[in-house]
């Protein structure tokens, strides 16, 4: 094939303008998987919670004395980490607020809140028992409750309860246990059977309505549409994501789940079975957020008890925090084919952020290792293109003798090539090796919630965000041309055209993306100019020094039968 070399690498050129326009413009990157067989709401799951006995305290006939309180009451929990504001009604969160990230970063006093919802109904770590009638009220009751105010430092655990009983001697529970260092929150939903008459239901506990930072500006289309908004499953090892356009009412899933997650591009609320018998619930809100939760399947005798218990985590999506909760949940930072090499990158970031205090200069560390990782790749790829360049004068003659028949064209041309033992796709497969890493890295830079709001210098206030002067994508294509203009020519000059105009194309690409990314774009074209120059000095001094060899005549078609 004529100058297989040159296309190879024109073809991965096109591929990254491919990736580049194809998720900014059409999809959101993260792919939705088919989730597991699901049952639609209503339909019994046989199995049944397991169950111990308590006395029965209602004589029949008679009604129970209720455990209820008086008036709504508020309980502040305050930890290094968020404040949370819980509330006796429902004994629900009413309010988390994350103390170490922005809401807006022009505004400093601004906190991410994770808990919203306009409509007052919807609030996490709700309990609910759903029988044939539907809801049986413990949403809105009002519980009396054990336990108050807390301030946690780090290291620290505190507690409250909730207590709430019907008349008809239906007693339930709440306990949630929030710790000074951890963004999870240890729940236990006790439900206990007092009356004379068997209980039966869905006992559910939920994160409603859903996750997602409303107002969130970090100043990029691709930003804000690239991260996934909605549920995640994770069964038998592997998770699959929920879509809310997807979804239509309530869905509940019949194997046991890992954990079930909603999350947005940056945060997310995790629930995690702590029993063995949960299995995950998700539900389309009016305001396209999906809800989840973990329910289990009661049927309570009388002067019987059951239990709910699960670990909720509610916070960022840095790993660290995640894995120390539970390693799975890494999954939730979702990188993409090549997430085995960017999960290992982002960690390596991160630890040079521990020593320069600067995410932009740990990008700058961690993009000038990777360079020096593959400069064995780099040599090999421009020995081959200096050794195709060198031909491209008996080419040109090739081209001008068989420019009438293609076919003759590329015998000859490959016949030139073996002649004088060189590969043609010896420049392009050294890039394909780097290929992964790169794709890796810029889907960890793209999403860690590192760089949210992190400066670097000067005018670039949010590496998370687009260049707000576009002029670190100026400089990209200005640094992409010269590397293209240092590049040996070994193909047709249109093709070479063609390649010196991808600078523009890539720059217009980039305008948008994250500065962060476009940081790491940057410096790599610039470390790649310095090891041109540095070779093409090398090869020039090389060659003065050694007699001239005169060039490798083509054999005559009769030779080469």
């Amino acid at each position: 094939m004529e100058d297989q070399s040159k296309r190879l690498f024109l073809t991965l050129a096109i591929s990254f303008i491919f990736l580049f326009v194809y998720q900014y413009y059409f999809v959101a990157p993260q792919r939705e998987q088919q989730g597991s067989p699901a049952v639609e709401e209503g339909t019994q799951v046989p199995e049944a919670a397991e169950t111990e006995t308590v006395p029965v305290q209602v004589a029949p006939g008679k009604t129970a004395e209720p455990i209820v309180a008086g008036e709504e009451k508020t309980i502040r929990v305050d930890t290094p980490l968020y404040t949370a504001v819980l509330t006796n009604k429902g004994g629900v969160l009413k309010s988390v607020i994350l103390k170490n990230f922005l809401q807006n970063l022009k505004d400093p006093d601004s906190r991410v809140q994770l808990v919203r919802d306009p409509s007052g109904t919807n609030f996490p770590l709700t309990a609910e028992l759903v029988g044939v009638g539907g809801p049986l009220g413990f949403a809105e009751a009002l519980f009396l409750v054990e336990g108050g105010d807390m301030v946690l430092a780090e290291g620290e655990e505190g507690s409250v309860t909730f207590r709430y009983r019907t008349r008809d001697g239906l007693e339930m529970s709440k306990s949630l246990t929030f710790s000074g260092n951890s963004y999870a929150v240890d729940g236990q939903v006790r439900l206990v059977n007092r009356w004379t008459d068997p209980i039966s239901g869905r006992l559910i506990y939920s994160w409603t309505p859903g996750l997602e930072v409303l107002g969130e500006k970090t100043g990029s289309r691709m930003t804000s549409r690239y991260g996934f908004k909605g549920a995640v499953v994770r069964t038998e090892g592997k998770s699959r994501k929920i879509k809310s356009k997807k979804l239509d009412g309530t869905v509940l899933y019949e194997e046991i789940p890992d954990w079930i997650a909603s999350q947005d591009m940056y945060f997310v609320a995790a629930m995690l079975p702590r029993n063995g018998l949960e299995r995950a619930i998700v539900r389309k809100m009016d305001d396209g957020r999906v809800a989840i939760g973990l329910y289990t399947q009661v049927k309570l005798e009388p002067g019987t008890a059951t239990s709910l218990k699960a670990l909720t985590y509610m916070g960022p999506k840095e790993l660290d925090s995640l894995k120390a909760v539970d390693p799975s949940l890494a999954e939730t930072v979702d990188m993409g084919w090549f997430a085995f090499i960017a999960k290992p990158l982002l960690v390596l970031m991160n630890y040079f952020y521990r020593y320069v205090g600067n995410y932009g200069t740990a990008i700058i560390i961690l993009t000038i290792l990777i360079k020096i990782a593959f400069i064995p790749f780099s040599n090999a790829s421009f020995k081959s293109m200096k050794n195709m360049s060198k031909l491209q004068p008996q080419i040109n003659v090739l081209r001008d003798k068989y420019k009438k028949d293609k076919e003759k064209l590329n015998q000859e041309i490959m016949a030139l090539y073996r002649e004088n033992k060189v590969n043609p796709a010896g420049g392009c497969l050294p890039i394909l090796v780097q290929i992964p890493v790169f794709f890796a890295l810029y889907r960890a830079l793209l999403g860690a919630i590192e760089l949210r709001h992190a400066p670097f210098v000067l005018w670039i206030t949010d590496l998370s965000a687009k260049d707000p002067l576009y002029i670190t994508p100026i400089v990209m294509g200005a640094s992409m041309f010269l590397q293209q203009k240092m590049t040996p020519a070994t193909g047709d000059p249109r093709q070479q055209q063609i390649m010196l105009f991808m600078p523009i194309v890539f720059t217009a690409l980039f305008v948008n993306l994250p500065s962060g990314l476009v940081i790491y774009w940057t410096v790599n074209n610039i470390l790649t100019i310095g090891h041109q120059y540095y070779m093409l000095k090398g090869h020039k001094k090389k060659e003065a020094e050694e007699p001239e060899k005169p060039a490798v005549k083509q054999k005559s078609k009769k030779g080469r039968k």
